[in-house]
C-alpha cells in the first residue's frame, strides 16, 4: 500500500511540471525509526549535498511504529515553535542547490493534529510555504529565494490542533526535488581609488567572492568601457585579491570593474570603481577645494576668464561651460594654463586662448580630449606679404585655407626641402610642419574680415591641442621649414641642443620678418629691406630695423622657421622644450626675453649696416663657451641671403656668416674679417647696436683697408661710400688701434660708464667744401695728416706734418664726385668724412 502511495506522489509531481531530480529522499522503511532523532537510515542524498536526516523538535516525542517516523504530544491549540519535523540540507564546498519542490506522504491517528504548516530557515520560519495536509502534499520551491543556495537551508513541518496529546502524526516518506551543481560566484565589490596627480599606476583591491577560483579585470578611460586600456581588458587573474595596474597616464581618470569566475560560470560585473586624483571644482564663483595647483585636477562647472597663470594636475571643462584664457585685445602675456597632465573639453563646452596666451603641459604622454580655439595675430603686413605659420592644434578641419580663407587660392605654400622649392598646399596643417600664407587683399570680405594695410591678421586655430613628442623627418644637406607644434612658446636653445636634434641640425634657425617692395618718397628710394632674423647658441640678429630686439631664444606658438639639416633623420619636439614663463609667447615671429644661463660665458657685439633709405642688415660676433674660431655647428649661422638689397656678414674660410661664434678666452689681438654685398651704391653706415660681457667695456675698431682707416665704433658709427658689388676684403673687426705704434696704451673705455649710446659721435673734426676748396677743422687735437680718396680707393691728395687745427686743400683737380677725406690727428685718431666735391 505504501509503495502505491509513493507512486501516486511521483505522478502528482509530474502533473504539475516538476521535473527535477531527487536530491534528498527517504522512503522510511524501518522498524521503529522514531527511536532515532535524527533518523537517517535508508535515505538517498545527492553527492553534492550533506543532510541531517529527519528529526523532531523537543516538544514532541517519538511513537513506536514501523515504516514511518511517528510522534505524539502535538499542541491542541496554536502552533508551538518546539513541535515540528525538521530537514536540513547543505551543499558541499563549491556547489549550490536549486530547489524545485518538497513532497511527503503522511498520516494521522483519530486524535492527531488537524492544522499543518511548512516553513524554512531563510526567513526564520516566519511564513508558510504553500499548503499541506496530513495525508501528504507537494510544495513548490521554485521561488528565487530557494535558488543558488550555498549554505544550509532548514525546513520544518509544524502541526497543531490535536484532539488529545496521545494523537499521532507521522511522515511515511519524503522527497526534496531539485538540482545541484557548481556555484556561480557572487559579484565582487570595489571601492573608489584615489591616487596622486603624478601616479602612473594604482592597485585594485577586493574581498574574495565565495566559490570563486579566479577573476576577470577590466580597466578603461570611460565609464562605459568603450575605450579599454591595452593589456587590462578581459584580463584573467588567478585566485588573488589585489592587482597592480601600471603604465597609466598620470592625471587621467580611469574606471575599473571586476568579475568572479569558477568552474560553474562567471559572475555579473562588480560595481564600477573610479580611479581619480584630488580635484577642485569651480562653479563660476569659487573653488570648492581651494585654488587648483599641480597636485589637483581643475574641474570647471562654471564660466571663467583666466588672466594669470593657473596651475593644475589636469583640467576638465564640463558641458556648457565656456573658459577664456586671456582677454581679447589685451597683452595676455600672464594668461597661462599650466597643466601637468591631460586636458578634457566637453563637446558642448569651450576653451579659448586669446592672442599671446599659453597652454603648457609637462607630461609628454598626457592625452588631450576635445578641441580648443587658439587665436593669433600676425605681425603687421603690407600687400603681398607672407606670414610663416605652424599649427598648435590637430584637426582635419584645420587647413591652411581655413586659417586664412580670403587669401588668393594659389598663395598657400609649404617647403619641399628635398627639391628645394615651394609647393602649393591647401590641406590639413600637421604638427611641426611650417606653412606660409599670403595676406588677403585689401577690402571688406564676405566673412566680415576687414583688411587695411599695414594689416595685422587675426587667425584662429581650432582642434585638439598638440602635446608630447612630434617628429619632422628631413634629408641631409637641405633646408627645412618646420614649426613650433605647441600652443606655447618653446626654448630655441633646448630645441637645438636636444641630443637627437644636435646631430641633425646645421647652423641656425631663420625667422622671416616679411618682405616688402621698394618704394619712393619724393626723389629718394626707400629700401624696406627685410630679411630673416637668425638665432643660434651664440645669439640672434634682427632681420629688419624695426620690430623689437633680435631673437633671443623663445619661439612663439604658431611660428614656423627654416633650419638646415646636415644629416637625414627626425627632428624632435617634446614638452621639455616648452616655456612656462610669462611674456615668452608674447611676440609672434620675434623673440624677446633673454634667457640667462649659468656656466655659459657670452661676450658679444652686434653691428648694423644701414643707409638713409632704409636698407638694413645686422650681424653678430660672439666669444662664447663652446665655440671655436673655425666653423661650429649651432654657433655659426650662415647668411641666408634673403635681403634683396644688401648683405653684411663675417667671414670664415671664404664662407659668409650672419652670426659667428668664436673661441674663449677673448683676446684683444683677435681679428674678424667682415664683408658686404650691395645692389645699391652710395653712402652706408656701420654702427654698434649692442654689446655684452667683456665687450661692453672694450674698444671695438673697424679697419677700412680701402682707406687705411681705423675707426673706434664705440665713439660713433662709421660712414663710407661704396659702389654696387661684393666686397670681402675691405673691412676687419679689431680691438686694438694699429695706428698707435708708441705712446699711451690703446684707449679703453671707463668701466664705470657701462653700455654707451653708440649713436653719439664726439664730432672732433669738421669738413666743409666751398668754391672747390676743402676746409678741415679740428676742435680738440691738432691735425697731423690729411688724405683724400675717391670711391675706388685711389689716393688723390696727401699732406703730412700739418701740425695745426685748421687746414685748407685747394689744389685738387676733379670732376663732380663723392670723395672721402681722412684726417689723422696728433693723438693718432683718424676720422673719415664724405664730401661732394
Amino acid at each position: 500500500m505504501k509503495q502505491i502511495v509513493l507512486l501516486l506522489s511521483i505522478l502528482f509531481l509530474k502533473s504539475f511540471g516538476f521535473y527535477g531530480q531527487s536530491i534528498f529522499f527517504n522512503p522510511i522503511t524501518d522498524i521503529n525509526p522514531n527511536l532515532s532523532n535524527p533518523y537517517t537510515n535508508g535515505q538517498t542524498v545527492d553527492p553534492n549535498c550533506m543532510v541531517s536526516g529527519i528529526s523532531r523538535g523537543n516538544g514532541i516525542f517519538g511513537k513506536n511504529a514501523n515504516n514511518r517516523y511517528d510522534a505524539t504530544s502535538w499542541s491542541s491549540t496554536n502552533l508551538d515553535s518546539s513541535k515540528y519535523y525538521e530537514f536540513s540540507i547543505n551543499p558541499i564546498a563549491g556547489k549550490k542547490i536549486d530547489f524545485l519542490s518538497f513532497s511527503f506522504v503522511g498520516q494521522v491517528s483519530a486524535n492527531g493534529p488537524t492544522q499543518f504548516a511548512f516553513r524554512s530557515s531563510i526567513d526564520g520560519f516566519a511564513t508558510d510555504i504553500g499548503t499541506i495536509v496530513a495525508a501528504g502534499s507537494t510544495v513548490s520551491l521554485s521561488n528565487t529565494v530557494f535558488q543558488n543556495r550555498t549554505t544550509t537551508t532548514t525546513f520544518r513541518i509544524y502541526a497543531w490542533e490535536a484532539m488529545a496529546g496521545t494523537g499521532t502524526f507521522s511522515i511515511n516518506s519524503f522527497n526534496f526535488d531539485g538540482s545541484t551543481g557548481c556555484f556561480i560566484p557572487e559579484s565582487p565589490y570595489l571601492s573608489d581609488i584615489s591616487i596622486s596627480c603624478s601616479s602612473t599606476s594604482f592597485d585594485v583591491n577586493w574581498i574574495k567572492s565565495l566559490q570563486a577560483d579566479s577573476y576577470i579585470l577590466d580597466v578603461a578611460t570611460d565609464s562605459s568601457f568603450i575605450n579599454p586600456v591595452a593589456g587590462y581588458f578581459n584580463m584573467f587573474l588567478a585566485d588573488i585579491a589585489k592587482q597592480d595596474v601600471s603604465g597609466i597616464i598620470a592625471g587621467q581618470t580611469y574606471y575599473v570593474r571586476l568579475r568572479a569566475k569558477s568552474d560553474c560560470g562567471i559572475s555579473d560585473y562588480s560595481n564600477t570603481s573610479v580611479v581619480f586624483s584630488p580635484a577642485t571644482i569651480f562653479d563660476g564663483i569659487s573653488w570648492d577645494n581651494g585654488v587648483p595647483d599641480i597636485t589637483k585636477k581643475a574641474i570647471f562647472n562654471g564660466n571663467a576668464v583666466i588672466t594669470e597663470q593657473l596651475n593644475a594636475c589636469s583640467c576638465q571643462i564640463n558641458s556648457g561651460v565656456n573658459i577664456s584664457v586671456g582677454i581679447s585685445g589685451a597683452t595676455n602675456s600672464e594668461a597661462i594654463l599650466n597643466v601637468e597632465n591631460g586636458l578634457n573639453v566637453s563637446e558642448t563646452g569651450s576653451l579659448v586662448f586669446e592672442n599671446n596666451a599659453s597652454l603648457i603641459q609637462g607630461n609628454d604622454a598626457a592625452v588631450n580630449i576635445g578641441k580648443i580655439t587658439y587665436k593669433r595675430i600676425s605681425a603687421p603686413m603690407k600687400n603681398f606679404d607672407f606670414t610663416y605659420w605652424s599649427s598648435p592644434v590637430t584637426s582635419p578641419m584645420q587647413t591652411t585655407v581655413a586659417l586664412s580663407p580670403n587669401t588668393l587660392s594659389d598663395k598657400y605654400f609649404k617647403f619641399d626641402g628635398g627639391a628645394n622649392k615651394w609647393v602649393l598646399y591647401t590641406g590639413r596643417m600637421d604638427a611641426a610642419v611650417g606653412y606660409i600664407i599670403r595676406t588677403p587683399k585689401a577690402g571688406r570680405w564676405a566673412n566680415g574680415e576687414l583688411v587695411v594695410f599695414p594689416y595685422s591678421q587675426p587667425v584662429a586655430f581650432t582642434g585638439i591641442p598638440n602635446n608630447g613628442y612630434y617628429n619632422f623627418f628631413v634629408g641631409a644637406d637641405q633646408y627645412n621649414l618646420i614649426g613650433n607644434p605647441y600652443p606655447s612658446a618653446i626654448d630655441a636653445d633646448l630645441f637645438m641642443t636636444n641630443t637627437n636634434n644636435s646631430a641633425i641640425i646645421c647652423g641656425s634657425l631663420y625667422f622671416w620678418t616679411h618682405n616688402t617692395a621698394i618704394s619712393k618718397s619724393g626723389s629718394s628710394y626707400i629700401y624696406q629691406s627685410n630679411d630673416y632674423a637668425v638665432y643660434n647658441l651664440t645669439g640672434g640678429t634682427k632681420g629688419a630695423p624695426t620690430g623689437g630686439p633680435a631673437p633671443s631664444g623663445q619661439i612663439a606658438a604658431g611660428q614656423s622657421f627654416f633650419v638646415g639639416s646636415k644629416a637625414a633623420g627626425a627632428i624632435e619636439f617634446n614638452n621639455s622644450m616648452r616655456i612656462p614663463d610669462a611674456t615668452s609667447n608674447a611676440q609672434f615671429y620675434k623673440m624677446s626675453k633673454t634667457k640667462k644661463e649659468s656656466g655659459i660665458e657670452k661676450n658679444r657685439v652686434w653691428l648694423n649696416l644701414t643707409n638713409a633709405g632704409g636698407a638694413f642688415k645686422q650681424l653678430l660676433v660672439g666669444y662664447i663657451t663652446g665655440a671655436t674660431n673655425g666653423v661650429d655647428n649651432l654657433y655659426d649661422g650662415a647668411s641666408f641671403d634673403g635681403n634683396t638689397y644688401i648683405d653684411f656678414y663675417s667671414i670664415i674660410k671664404e664662407a659668409n656668416f650672419t652670426i659667428q661664434g668664436r673661441a674663449l678666452p677673448f683676446m684683444k689681438t683677435d681679428e674678424v674679417a667682415l664683408g658686404y654685398k650691395t645692389a645699391i651704391e652710395g653712402t652706408f653706415t656701420i654702427s654698434i647696436i649692442q654689446t655684452d660681457g667683456i665687450l661692453s667695456n672694450q674698444a671695438v675698431f673697424l679697419e677700412d683697408k680701402s682707406l687705411n682707416v681705423f675707426h673706434n665704433l664705440k665713439e660713433g658709427p662709421y660712414t663710407f661710400t661704396t659702389l654696387k658689388g661684393t666686397f670681402n676684403d675691405r673691412f676687419v673687426l679689431v680691438y686694438v688701434d694699429k695706428t698707435v705704434a708708441v705712446g699711451p696704451p690703446v684707449e679703453v673705455l671707463d668701466p664705470s660708464l657701462g653700455n654707451l649710446d653708440y649713436s653719439k659721435s664726439r664730432n672732433q673734426v669738421a669738413v666743409s667744401v666751398d668754391n672747390h676748396q676743402i676746409t678741415i677743422n679740428s676742435f680738440e687735437e691738432t691735425i697731423a695728416k690729411v688724405m683724400v680718396y675717391d670711391l675706388r680707393g685711389r689716393l688723390l691728395y696727401e699732406k703730412i706734418e700739418v701740425n695745426r687745427n685748421e687746414f685748407v686743400v685747394s689744389n685738387i683737380v676733379s670732376g663732380k664726385q663723392i670723395l672721402v677725406v681722412v684726417t689723422e690727428l696728433s693723438n693718432g685718431l683718424k676720422k673719415a668724412n664724405e664730401i661732394i666735391f
